[in-house]
C-alpha cells in the first residue's frame, strides 16, 4: 500500500510540503517495514507528519469528501503553524470510474469548490485539479481491475494568483538575473 501511495503522489506533488512529504512518505516506509502500528507520526522542519494505514486513516479535518462506501487504504499529513499544510488520502471503491468522476466533480461544485480542470486523456485514468479560497485540490482516480482507486490530496495555496502574476508581468524590468527575451 505505502509503495502504491509513492508512486502516485510522486507525480501529483509540485509543492515545498509535497517534497517533505515525499521524504516521510520514505521514512515511513521504512518504519512499517519495523512496526505494525496503524498510525506513524514525527516531526521534521517544524511540521508533524502523519501517516496512517487502514479504514481509520481518514484525517479528522480532511477538506475533501470522502467517496461514500469507499475503504480508507491510508493517508499522509503535514501540518505545522503558519505554513503550508498538506493532506493526502487513498481510498478504493467498487464503483465504476466514471461514476465516481462524476460524484466528485458534482460534488466539489455542491460544496464550493471551482473544478478546474478535468484531464481524461489517457485511458482508465482521470485527473480533477480544483481550488476553494486558499486551497488546491488535486483527485487522481483510476480503473485497478474492477474497481477504482481514489487518491486526493489537498493543500494550502503555494502559487501566486492571476492578479498578482500579471502585475508582476507588468512591472517587468531586465536585470542581471532576467535578461531581456525576444
Amino acid at each position: 500500500m505505502i509503495g502504491e501511495l509513492q508512486d502516485i503522489m510522486f507525480e501529483r506533488i509540485q509543492t515545498q510540503s509535497g517534497i517533505i512529504a515525499l521524504a516521510a512518505i520514505a521514512i515511513a516506509t521504512v518504519i512499517s517495514g519495523c512496526s505494525h502500528d496503524d498510525k506513524v507520526s514525527f516531526n521534521s522542519g517544524g511540521m508533524t507528519h502523519t501517516f496512517a494505514e487502514g479504514k481509520d486513516s481518514v484525517p479528522k479535518d480532511f477538506v475533501l469528501p470522502v467517496y461514500p462506501g469507499a475503504t480508507a487504504t491510508g493517508s499522509v499529513s503535514a501540518d505545522g503553524n503558519d505554513q503550508e499544510q498538506s493532506k493526502f488520502l487513498m481510498l478504493s471503491s467498487a464503483d465504476s470510474l466514471d461514476k465516481v468522476s462524476e460524484y466528485y466533480q458534482s460534488s466539489l461544485k455542491d460544496k464550493g469548490w471551482t473544478v478546474d480542470k478535468v484531464d481524461a486523456d489517457q485511458p482508465k485514468v482521470i485527473s480533477i485539479t480544483a481550488h476553494k479560497q486558499t486551497t488546491e485540490a488535486n483527485i487522481f482516480l483510476s480503473d485497478d481491475g474492477g474497481k477504482t482507486t481514489i487518491s486526493l490530496s489537498a493543500g494550502k495555496s503555494g502559487d501566486t494568483s492571476k492578479e498578482d502574476a500579471e502585475s508582476q508581468s507588468e512591472n517587468y524590468s531586465p536585470d542581471k538575473a532576467n535578461p531581456p527575451t525576444d
